[in-house]
């Protein structure tokens, strides 16, 4: 996806952020969602959402299954670029991919649906699994003759988590795959990485089976390995894992 800030008002300096993870966060459970860069609250993301959710069809890679979040100055902030971003929820690491298309760096960071109170989804927001008959029928990644010797991803698909993917970052995260990171704490900064002409946040969360491991994925460039293209099909279109808006979480803020 590609990012168009518009000029916005003026913000307080942004410092440089930390990508060491604190000491050993615990899971604890929240009431509200956490804003996805430091000091910017969840009540101004409106104003500098460049590109809104648009929501895919399901068992195809279109749509924009996320939201991205940009300005060129914002209340004194001079640019995005190197800016702080949090996580919005508690929850573990999934993933951290090194500058690979579309995501350029990127960081996937799990929670259990059990770890989050009920009425932390506003009513519609949550999808609908899609019954194991129709992804069986449908799921693009199964009928697909390049993947038939890759090993499936392991998941378990008795629970369901949501999975919140930050993407485009300056850096790659300094974070390893099982490491626990709490509501709001810094896991990277804004940058321009992967499929992406300014600095920008794309945030994308999607609900799905539970304790999944990609280990990295990629689509779209000639120099993408089969294991890559098909970890992206199983996130991006297999049906398994359903996009959300992430917007619907901060739209009662004021």
């Amino acid at each position: 996806d590609t990012a168009v800030p518009t000029q916005l008002p003026e913000q307080i300096p942004s410092s440089t952020p930390s990508l060491t993870p604190s000491q050993t966060p615990t899971l604890e459970k929240i009431n509200a969602i956490c804003s996805p860069l430091q000091g910017i609250e969840l009540k101004d993301l409106h104003s500098i959402t460049s590109q809104a959710y648009k929501a895919p069809s399901p068992f195809l890679d279109d749509g924009h299954p996320a939201v991205d979040l940009a300005f060129f100055t914002f209340e004194g902030l001079p640019s995005m670029l190197g800016h702080p971003v949090q996580a919005i929820f508690p929850g573990k690491v999934s993933m951290v991919v090194d500058d690979r298309f579309p995501y350029g760096h990127m960081i996937l960071i799990e929670t259990p649906m059990e770890m989050l109170p009920e009425g932390m989804f506003p009513p519609g927001v949550l999808p609908t699994p899609i019954p194991a008959e129709n992804i069986a029928l449908f799921d693009p990644c199964a009928q697909n003759p390049l993947f038939k010797d890759l090993p499936s991803i392991q998941m378990d698909l008795q629970h369901r988590s949501v999975y919140s993917l930050y993407s485009h970052l300056k850096d790659k995260p300094a974070f390893d795959v099982g490491d626990l990171v709490s509501c709001g704490q810094t896991i990277g900064s804004v940058g321009i990485t992967g499929n992406s002409v300014a600095e920008h946040l794309h945030l994308e969360i999607r609900i799905g089976p539970s304790s999944a491991r990609f280990d990295t994925f990629a689509m779209y460039q000639p120099d993408v390995t089969a294991e890559e293209r098909y970890n992206y099909c199983i996130w991006s279109t297999s049906g398994r894992f359903q996009a959300i808006d992430p917007a619907r979480l901060w739209e009662d803020q004021s």
